[in-house]
């Protein structure tokens, strides 16, 4: 059973991201908008079912806690993700993002006694080598509009970027995993409550926030806002349906499934099938690195199930 919904998961996660790709926004702030959105969405899709079980409405102190930070962590890795692509080399990027999996992987042995075992970390080297060679791209070797990084500063930013990006996404994982932990296994519901509810509230406020220190061509304006969710309400319910399914699954496998397998496990196989929909859906070319990391995370997939 526990394998059945690591699949469905991975599959959510693809979809998540793959649809993405749907969003017609270029800034930061209307991407921010955008993620407001869809965790309002999927906050209010949480509280209606509750209607038919009341026990998601029984929150502790300690899911409250936890939510509220995995809400923060969640704001901040689109944040900082968003900074870091606008200032940096995309496929370095995206290799700091995905690597992210190392967190909960070693938070697992160190912290919850979890066996380290040979194949989990042959996969997670194998893991880490298709990110680099899937994302790898010459036209992406220096930062974006910037002809001297060193000198300017942006290199240096670019790098606090990506770590904040790696931290806070590998802090998501974890935090899942010590609510599973501390609440017996109880209370999943719960945590992606208050974690969407705190989310849109975080993702809300950055926006406010950047809207009234825009220029006066840029400040708050209620069609404008109106017009660019109504443009984007497609992928808005597939983000939120997506994220939020995806994340009750995992937060529910955290407490049955070993961190250091299952979240290299879910993100890695989530990067090779990206990969493969991306080739197949939306018929982007797949370099001969592409070719080499989709193999050797094919490969990852086998052994970490040895």
């Amino acid at each position: 059973m526990n394998i059945l919904l690591i699949i469905v998961a991975i599959l959510l996660f693809a979809g998540q991201t793959l649809s993405m790709k749907l969003i017609r926004a270029q800034h930061l702030r209307d991407r921010l908008l955008i993620n407001a959105g869809f965790t309002l969405i999927a906050s209010a899709g949480l509280l209606l079912f509750s209607l038919v079980q009341p026990d998601i409405r029984q929150i502790s102190v300690n899911t409250w806690v936890l939510g509220s930070l995995f809400g923060l962590c969640f704001t901040l890795t689109i944040i900082f993700y968003n900074l870091a692509i606008s200032t940096g080399p995309l496929s370095y990027t995206a290799f700091y993002f995905s690597a992210s999996m190392i967190i909960p992987a070693l938070t697992g042995i160190a912290a919850f006694g979890e066996a380290l075992k040979l194949t989990v970390v042959v996969a997670v080297l194998l893991f880490l080598a298709a990110f680099y060679f899937i994302n790898k791209n010459p036209d992406n070797s220096e930062p974006r509009g910037h002809a001297d990084p060193v000198r300017n500063g942006s290199r240096s930013r670019w790098k606090l970027y990506c770590l904040l990006t790696f931290l806070s996404n590998g802090m998501l994982a974890v935090i899942q995993r010590f609510h599973q932990f501390r609440m017996e296994g109880t209370e999943s519901k719960g945590l992606m409550l208050v974690g969407f509810l705190f989310a849109c509230l975080f993702y809300t406020l950055t926006y406010t926030v950047l809207a009234v220190r825009g220029n006066k061509k840029e400040r708050l304006s209620l069609s404008r806002e109106s017009a660019l969710l109504y443009q984007n309400i497609l992928p808005l319910l597939l983000l939120a349906a997506t994220s939020l399914m995806g994340n009750l699954i995992l937060t529910y496998l955290a407490g049955v499934v070993p961190s250091s397998y299952l979240f290299p496990l879910v993100q890695g196989s989530m990067i090779v099938s990206i990969t493969l929909c991306s080739v197949l859906i939306f018929r982007e070319k797949l370099s001969r690195l592409g070719r080499i990391g989709i193999s050797l995370g094919v490969l990852a997939i086998v052994v970490i199930n040895l």
